[in-house]
């Protein structure tokens, strides 16, 4: 199985939202990283033939997917980030209707529904309305309706978006388990929905792939550069002005402040133990008035 982005361009009007991406995609699971504003959701729904691009092509299996056709949309789950719901539509009547449109058999469409719905802990709420669920219930309705047809290829687009730290452990989980001899494409700007199951992390930026490593290739990448300090908070209000800061503790009157930068930024620092998020603002340099690296 091979999915592949050949010089894909999308242009709205006079603005270019993505700049002739080329890339492969096999069996795996892959995160792609990026800002809000990156073009992540954009490539997402060319991929998942939602969209068309502008240029160049996507293929599958060496054939584009729009020759295709059918053919290839019915190897994919995908899920939107915005997915919306008919008003009267329980959880049990939208994953049906889901599983119709899939074309799938009844039968099989109704034990998959149970399944799925056991997996995602909706079980309980299949007979609710789906506009009577909260933001985290139904965002696992739609990765229940994504993954219904046991699909080759799986898109996800920001999928853990309104799930409280404990789902996204259990949707990490089910992911993992999916992803056998299956590609998985799993777009979010929240590096820890990918940190411990990509095997490729793709980070984005300004609508191209800039950077396409292993998670411990890019922590691997950062050691040297991840700093511990302690300052007063007053001196703390002006250096995170001009200095890369993942994180700050409120110690007894002073504040630890980890710190990215190539070469020791104060003289008391002190080297840390690198961590995928770091590499993230490294990459792209969140520094006021810097450019991404």
């Amino acid at each position: 199985m091979e999915l592949q982005l050949d010089a894909v361009t999308k242009n709205y009007k006079s603005k270019q939202v993505l700049k002739g991406i080329t890339l492969i995609m096999g069996a795996g699971v892959y995160g792609l990283l990026g800002p809000n504003g990156a073009g992540k959701t954009t490539m997402i729904r060319i991929l998942a033939d939602v969209l068309h691009p502008t240029k160049g092509r996507v293929l599958y299996d060496g054939k584009d997917i729009h020759a295709v056709g059918d053919e290839y949309r019915a190897k994919i789950g995908y899920l939107p980030q915005d997915v919306s719901f008919y008003g009267d539509f329980t959880g049990r009547d939208y994953l049906e209707y889901s599983a119709a449109l899939k074309g799938m058999e009844k039968a099989r469409a109704k034990n998959r529904i149970e399944e799925l719905a056991h997996s995602v802990g909706l079980w309980d709420d299949l007979k609710r309305k789906c506009t009577a669920y909260s933001g985290g219930m139904q965002r696992r309705l739609g990765i229940a309706q994504a993954l219904l047809d046991d699909p080759e290829i799986l898109i996800l687009d920001e999928p853990t978006s309104g799930l409280d730290p404990y789902e996204r452990i259990k949707f990490r989980n089910i992911i993992s388990a999916y992803s056998k001899d299956r590609l998985v494409l799993l777009s979010t700007h929240i590096v820890s929905d990918v940190e411990h199951i990509a095997a490729q992390i793709m980070m984005m930026e300004y609508g191209d792939i800039q950077h396409i490593r292993t998670g411990e290739e890019y922590i691997h990448m950062m050691e040297g550069r991840v700093w511990l300090a302690e300052m007063p908070a007053e001196q703390l209000m002006d250096y995170q002005n001009r200095a890369v800061i993942s994180n700050v503790r409120a110690k007894t009157g002073r504040m630890e402040v980890r710190i990215i930068d190539d070469i020791k930024p104060v003289s008391d620092a002190v080297q840390a133990v690198p961590t995928l998020e770091d590499a993230y603002l490294y990459l792209f340099n969140y520094l006021p008035g810097k450019a991404g690296r």
